[in-house]
């Protein structure tokens, strides 16, 4: 019989139709765990568009419901698949990196300056990096600082040679205003000479404070005020040092003035006034005994007046007059001469602003001096004044002046002589903490008026300021001068520390 062989197509043919129902239900499965790696847990770009329905993820079909839509339409096409942030696994795809809201720039600044007082913001008297911040009194901003120095000085002049060690104590400071409009600006500094052992010859203290206003009267208007204080004491080259004088004299100056600037389109105009008071104090002789010099006290003024045309905002020349007036207290010095004078003056030059790295300017002229006495004569001389600063990289600066003056003897029948004096300076940061400087002087005095030689005196000096902190300084300085005519040179070595604050 055939039974049996029915049996066993009828198993058969169970095990086929178990396995197909399997592999169709595993294959479903696979296509349904590809499609939502595909789909549903793909991260789009930050702030990237949704897909054409609002929605960012479609809903696989499964095993049954692909068997069930067979036979219906196939859907309109997928919107195009969006961007990823994240790195794509086939080379050559492009490679997005997810934005960061930290580096996205804020319309305005998170820590802005404070306010003055007067409702302005004056940012630019903030400590640079490295300073001291200073110390704040009301609207203004306060930098002292206070230096003490061991020096060693040697002398060699006609009266043959001299030494002395000394300490230097000396304090210095700035004060500015922090006002939204005008500017107040006072500088000062002073130094006070002890010597070792108790004997004061040599001894020189100085003093000197400047203060300068700003007033900002005008869109093309500024003006200035400015007063000032001085002192110091005679030098022994001086062609005005008294011979037989343990001590020269000293020095007191003031000064005070006014200038008005106003730009007129193309032209630059620009007046002052300046008036100064010099009194003398009494000199020491070699026995100890006051040497009068108050024939020397008196008043000067001094009128000028600039018209500049600005041929770029770089170049601008200039043409540049002046008078001036020297009235002593007495009418006769010592030695029965009139020394009271007036000067006149007048250069040409320029201007040169080249932004930060170089600004300055330079001029020639004439000045001429005449004397009420008719006995002295009048003198006149071929000037020339100019200043430069100019930067060549960070962190170096070179400063150079030059100027010409006309001073008066104190006494006897010359009237005066010329000096011209041309300063140079460089200071350079070899380090941010390790600065660098060199100073250089050539005082060149000219006697139209008697038989005394000329005389050129030279000064060179060298320095380093290590900065220990912000607030401490440990500084080295040498220098030499040399005046061959009188045979006289001196050298000087000091080192000490600066406190600031």
């Amino acid at each position: 019989m055939n039974v049996k062989g029915a049996a066993t197509r009828l198993q058969t043919s169970r095990k086929a139709a178990t396995l197909l129902l399997a592999c169709t239900l595993l294959c479903s499965t696979t296509a349904s765990l590809f499609a939502q790696t595909a789909v549903t847990a793909t991260p789009l770009l930050p702030g990237a568009p949704p897909a054409g329905d609002g929605t960012t993820s479609a809903t696989p079909a499964t095993g049954v419901g692909a068997a069930t839509n067979a036979g219906q339409a196939a859907p309109a096409a997928a919107p195009a698949p969006q961007q990823l942030w994240r790195p794509s696994n086939n080379p050559g795809d492009p490679i997005y990196e997810q934005q960061d809201d930290a580096g996205q720039p804020y319309a305005e600044a998170e820590n802005p300056y404070e306010p003055t007082v007067d409702g302005g913001e004056n940012p630019q008297i903030a400590a640079e990096p490295g300073q001291p911040p200073g110390i704040r009194i009301g609207t203004f901003l306060l930098r002292p600082a206070i230096s003490q120095t061991i020096n060693t000085e040697k002398q060699t002049n006609t009266g043959g040679p001299s030494r002395r060690n000394y300490l230097t104590t000396g304090i210095r400071g700035t004060l500015t205003s922090d006002w939204s409009r005008h500017a107040l600006t006072v500088t000062g500094d002073g130094a006070w000479e002890r010597n070792f052992g108790g004997d004061k010859d040599g001894e020189e203290p100085r003093a000197r404070i400047e203060a300068d206003l700003r007033l900002d009267l005008g869109e093309e208007t500024k003006a200035n005020l400015k007063a000032g204080y001085e002192f110091s004491r005679e030098d022994t080259t001086d062609p005005n040092a008294l011979t037989g004088a343990a001590v020269q004299g000293g020095e007191h100056r003031f000064t005070t003035g006014a200038s008005i600037e106003r730009d007129f389109g193309k032209l630059r105009g620009l007046a002052a006034l300046d008036l100064s008071r010099t009194v003398y104090t009494d000199a020491k002789g070699l026995d100890g005994r006051p040497i009068s010099l108050s024939d020397r006290d008196q008043n000067g003024a001094n009128l000028r007046g600039r018209i500049g045309y600005e041929l770029s905002p770089a170049l601008i020349p200039f043409l540049e007059l002046n008078a001036g007036k020297t009235k002593y207290d007495s009418r006769l010095d010592n030695s029965g001469y009139a020394r009271s004078s007036n000067s006149y003056g007048a250069k040409i030059g320029t201007e040169v602003d080249l932004g930060e790295k170089t600004r300055g300017e330079a001029a020639i002229g004439y000045l001429r001096k005449q004397y009420d006495d008719d006995r002295l004569a009048a003198i006149g001389a071929l000037t020339l004044d100019g200043e430069l600063n100019w930067s060549p990289q960070r962190g170096t600066n070179v400063n150079l002046g030059l100027r010409t003056t006309i001073e008066d003897f104190a006494g006897g029948p010359q009237g005066g002589w010329i000096s011209y004096r041309l300063d140079a300076g460089l200071t350079h940061e070899l380090r941010n903490n390790l600065v660098a400087r060199l100073t250089g002087q050539i005082v060149h005095r000219t006697f139209p008026s008697s038989d005394t030689e000329n005389a050129v005196e030279y000064t060179a000096g060298a320095g380093l300021t290590w900065g220990l902190n912000r607030y401490l300084d440990l500084t080295a300085d040498v220098s030499y001068q040399w005046t061959p005519v009188y045979d006289s040179n001196e050298f000087r070595v000091g080192a000490g520390l600066v406190l600031k604050r």
